[in-house]
């Protein structure tokens, strides 16, 4: 076997360290030969049991005992951090945080995120008495990591907080994003109100950072704009879904490229645009395509609402299924108002995965039956230029 530098972290970690168990203290040994003839880059000898390894996206060797989790410098074989409070970790439990090099790492009673790199903690569970962490979310255009989470039963309120992600501090906690904000109801239809206010302490938020003042989240019970700086609400806004009072779905808020007023927020087959100031709806009522709203382009000339297969039991309107395959409609949004520029949306074979703008056209990517299908839109007049999608695979 040839000899292989510790660089080369896409190779098995077998071939660039050589791992030991031995109760007594741990450090790399100086380089040595093996009896294959290959030279070992370092060695190092842990503190128990090895469970597992792993090399994480910053670069940084994760090395999992009964004894504690540990990070490694693959360059030195050096162990730089220790944490004993998370040994024996299954390799389930250590996974790393969407949207940023930071990892977690779980077992009950305990969620800690951290920097792989320095084992510096930049969220601990502990710290709020959470018994449950249902959204972390990484916000990088101010360098905060956002939590929600629950306490145990007579622990107190779900809380949301606001974490520096270099230095670990908690900026702010709000334990009142879940409060009901319309009147209390009697009868069934508070029994109603508890019951959605309880799963929404339970799901997971949406969350846009809308500016360096402002942060939007979606809960079950609507749309809360908080302060960024303090985390106390600034205003709120209730989603006007096809049938009113029920909770919507498959909820999405995309940042204005070119109006700074405004955030756009995608809901079920719907598409609203509210005003950042005061969570005012800047459109009177919300267009519509057929399928859910998978995302949205924003061109010049229009906003592309971009559809979605849903499953066919979840599937409303006029729904039409070839091939085992829930058909879809696009459409196209005017900024001003909301009203679309196709009297119509226009039919497509199953979910528009992305819109690539070339000039006034967009060149659409179509999902279905296993297969990617393209054609062109006209934006201005939300027209297909292809009469038959091409297959490309």
């Amino acid at each position: 076997m040839a000899a292989v530098s510790a660089r080369r972290m896409l190779l098995p970690l077998s071939l660039v360290i050589a791992v030991h168990t031995a109760a007594g203290a741990q450090g790399a040994a100086p380089t040595q030969t093996t009896p294959s003839g290959a030279t070992a880059a370092w060695t190092l000898r842990m503190k128990g049991d090895i469970r597992w390894q792993q090399v994480t996206p910053a670069g940084a060797l994760l090395v999992s005992t009964d004894a504690a989790l540990s990070g490694v410098d693959i360059e030195r074989g050096q162990v730089t951090w220790e944490k004993p409070e998370l040994g024996g970790l299954p390799p389930d439990s250590v996974r790393m945080v969407e949207g940023s090099l930071l990892m977690e790492a779980a077992r009950p009673g305990l969620l800690l995120i951290f920097d792989p790199v320095t084992g510096s903690v930049v969220f601990d569970s502990r710290r709020l008495n959470l018994a449950q962490i249902v959204t972390r979310r990484v916000l990088p255009q101010s360098g905060t990591l956002l939590v929600h989470g629950r306490r145990a039963p007579g622990g107190g309120p779900p809380v949301v907080a606001l974490y520096d992600l270099a230095t670990g501090a908690q900026r702010w906690a709000n334990e009142a994003l879940f409060e009901q904000t319309e009147p209390q109801k009697k009868g069934l239809g508070g029994l109603m109100q508890r019951l959605v206010t309880a799963a929404s302490e339970a799901t997971a938020l949406e969350v846009l950072q809308a500016g360096p003042d402002m942060i939007v989240v979606h809960t079950l019970t609507g749309l809360r704009a908080l302060d960024a700086r303090t985390g106390a609400m600034r205003w709120s806004a209730t989603l006007p879904t096809a049938r009113a009072g029920n909770p919507a779905r498959h909820v999405r808020l995309y940042p204005s490229l070119d109006k700074t007023d405004r955030v756009y927020v995608s809901f079920d087959d719907r598409l609203m645009a509210y005003r950042l100031a005061d969570g005012q709806a800047l459109w009177t009522k919300p267009p519509t395509i057929e399928g859910w709203v998978h995302g949205i382009v924003q061109h010049p000339s229009g906003i592309i609402i971009l559809p979605e297969s849903p499953p066919a039991n979840q599937a409303t309107g006029n729904v039409r299924i070839i091939n085992g395959v829930v058909q879809t409609g696009l459409n196209v949004a005017r900024y001003e108002d909301g009203t679309t520029i196709a009297d119509k949306p226009l039919r497509m074979r199953g979910t528009v995965t992305d819109a690539m703008i070339a000039g006034g056209s967009a060149v659409l990517a179509v999902d279905a039956e296993s297969r990617t299908f393209v054609n062109v839109l006209d934006v201005a007049t939300a027209t297909l230029r292809l009469k038959k999608d091409v297959k490309i695979k």
